[in-house]
């Protein structure tokens, strides 16, 4: 699989009942498309998997795939806090007929490397689809370290890890240490720029949900300061808390409604919201209109 070009988590939309709509993410596909973004990865973190029961999980995942009709690979985003859990997960994956897998570590439960790597191996052999390790030590409470790594490297369906850990030395690690086993991935919204200098081709973006422009800008190394320039502040504001919540709210300003969150996550109030309609003014060209 080809992991070149920008990839988007999907945000999950519910309607005003707190449901989840299918209507609008087989049509936030569309957008997410004639944007020309090249792949979707299904139930990941942004798009509030971990609060999406497995019927759910089925409906997400089988609307984005049934939707996209293979113009671009859909890796499902997989994660449960024990391995059971998360091979139910990848199962059903397979079963829909996803292109690949983007596995994380099981949060909360804070395995050494050798059981994290044996938990993820386990999973991916479970069906054997190409896999994106997820490496967001923050959230899970693990990281991918070396150790871990160094016994996943072999394992044929490991491609890549979106790297979200924050720590910018580990690029050279990767690209010396797995070079053509592991190819690293962008997972940091804000530091993309230092990802796309040093090579990287690879970025899986929550925020191209909504500045799917200015992240093919960024890609491009004619665009790349120009269009960092404009839209680091929207990166900066929105990864400083309320990452899902302040998503939604900028897609709603750029005509792509969808800002309902799952609890324990609370919608933008209006200030955030005004907060972020005066950043966009500020982008420019870099944040236009979705639709």
């Amino acid at each position: 699989m080809n992991l070149d070009g920008v990839h988007v988590p999907l945000v999950t939309p519910f309607d005003s009942s707190g449901e989840v709509d299918a209507k609008s993410i087989a049509h936030l596909v569309e957008v997410m498309l004639a944007n020309n973004l090249s792949g979707i990865v299904a139930a990941g973190t942004t798009g509030e998997a971990y609060a999406l029961t497995f019927e759910e999980r089925r409906t997400v995942i089988s609307t984005i795939v049934s939707q996209v009709k293979g113009r671009v690979p859909v890796l499902a985003g997989i994660g449960g806090m024990s391995t059971g859990e998360a091979i139910k997960q990848v199962k059903l994956a397979a079963e829909l007929k996803v292109d690949g897998l983007m596995v994380a570590g099981p949060a909360y439960v804070l395995p050494t490397s050798v059981e994290l790597a044996k938990h993820v191996n386990a999973v991916i052999n479970a069906v054997k689809l190409p896999s994106v390790l997820y490496d967001y030590p923050a959230r899970t409470g693990v990281q991918f370290d070396q150790e871990s790594l160094d016994l996943l490297a072999d394992n044929e369906y490991v491609i890549g890890i979106k790297e979200a850990s924050g720590d910018l030395d580990r690029i050279p690690m990767f690209k010396s240490r797995y070079a053509g086993r592991i190819e690293i991935v962008c997972g940091a919204d804000a530091d993309s720029k230092t990802f796309m200098d040093a090579g990287v081709t690879s970025w899986i973006g929550g925020m191209a949900n909504a500045l799917p422009k200015a992240h093919l800008g960024i890609m491009d190394s004619q665009t790349r300061a120009a269009a960092y320039e404009a839209v680091l502040p929207i990166l900066q504001h929105i990864e400083s808390g309320r990452y899902i919540a302040k998503t939604k709210a900028l897609m709603g300003i750029l005509g792509a409604p969808c800002s309902e969150t799952r609890a324990p996550l609370n919608t933008l109030e209006d200030a955030g919201v005004e907060e972020l309609r005066a950043l966009v003014a500020q982008a420019g060209q870099w944040a236009p209109n979705l639709v």
